[in-house]
């Protein structure tokens, strides 16, 4: 044991040296440039680890990041080296400067070894460029996908659209034979010569179609009164006057007015003021303290009219349809200087003044 502390002692034992100077010749100008030009080595040394490891630091999902370690220990070893030839250059401990060798020797070896069975792994990383354009082709295949994503949003909308405007239309047609039905029923019941009951069909069928006109400009969405009751007179080619504040009516209801103005019309033609030249003024007042709305069909300037001994479709649609559609009354009067038909209903999202808002899925 004595041995092996005599041997190290002996090792390190720099008695009998002399420090590198010597060799010289203690000329200042070769031992500074030796001096400086390891204390500069010595530090890049130290700095580019340094720089290495805060870079490993904060990116630690770096692959092989263990060789990068390993390659600053043996750069930090050089940069030891370096000054230690610095400090020999005065002391000469050459013991510890073999030492520090020696185990920069054993880093690199070992740092070597490690590096050349990594290299083929480290060729094998795809290149930046390569990287590039790999991102590039994904983000390529992920525009792609947003947009056959967005194509299928936009089918299954389309197709949602669809079935609704298909039920919409199968209602709509529902509907408007339920109209047809009725209307024929009523008008074949009556007693008369065939050729006047097919020219009140059709007359009654020409008012349906041109109130689904009408409907048909505005997508089903609903009607102005003012409308309807320009597209049910004018082409009667009488006067009329209408007066007061617009009204929106909803598809139905549009329906029900629209026969309900086709029977008046035809009534004031065949009977009342439009036979011997008079006129028909319609007015609609709004009641906003009572939410209600009504509609008064006036004639003047034609025959004395008497009260009918029976009442016809056109009376039985006013009474009874319109009253129904509309959750009102409806009153025929047969006054002397003409028929006056009022109409009076509560404000509801079929029946309303024009401006006011009501939800459009309300509308029914």
């Amino acid at each position: 044991m004595s041995g092996l502390r005599d041997s190290i002692a002996y090792f390190f034992n720099s008695n009998a040296l002399n420090p590198h100077g010597i060799c010289l010749m203690w000329r200042p100008e070769l031992i500074w440039t030796h001096a400086i030009s390891d204390i500069l080595i010595g530090i890049a040394y130290f700095s580019i680890p340094l720089a290495l490891g805060v870079f490993l630091w904060h990116r630690r999902d770096v692959k092989f990041s263990w060789a990068i370690w390993m390659f600053v220990g043996f750069i930090m070893l050089c940069g030891v080296t370096h000054f230690m030839m610095v400090w020999t250059l005065w002391n000469p401990d050459y013991g510890i400067e073999a030492l520090i060798k020696a185990l920069t020797a054993t880093v690199s070896v070992v740092t070597a070894f490690a590096l050349w069975p990594l290299l083929p792994r480290v060729i094998a990383l795809p290149s930046p460029t390569e990287l590039e354009r790999r991102i590039a082709e994904r983000d390529a295949a992920l525009t792609e996908l947003r947009a056959a994503m967005d194509t299928m949003v936009e089918m299954r909308e389309h197709e949602a659209r669809q079935k609704l405007l298909l039920d919409e239309l199968n209602h709509r047609v529902k509907n408007t034979l339920a109209s047809v039905q009725s209307i024929a029923v009523q008008t074949l019941s009556r007693e008369a010569e065939p050729q006047a009951v097919k020219a009140t069909f059709v007359e009654r069928l020409m008012a349906l179609s041109s109130t689904h006109n009408l409907l048909v400009k505005r997508s089903w969405e609903g009607a102005s009164f003012a409308d309807l009751v320009r597209a049910s007179l004018a082409h009667y080619g009488q006067p009329f006057r209408l007066d007061g504040p617009d009204l929106t009516l909803s598809p139905n209801t549009a329906v029900s007015l629209g026969m309900a103005l086709h029977e008046l019309a035809t009534n004031a033609l065949k009977y009342g003021a439009w036979s011997q030249g008079g006129e028909v003024r319609i007015e609609t007042t709004i009641d906003v303290v009572a939410e209600t709305i009504a509609i008064s069909w006036r004639e003047t300037g034609g025959p004395q009219v008497d009260p009918p001994r029976q009442r016809g479709f056109g009376s039985r649609l006013l009474e009874q349809g319109i009253a129904g559609e509309l959750g009102g009354k409806v009153g025929l009067q047969f006054e002397t200087e003409g028929l006056v038909c009022a109409i009076r209903a509560p404000i509801t999202p079929a029946f309303y003044p024009a401006g006011w808002t009501f939800p459009t899925a309300a509308l029914a």
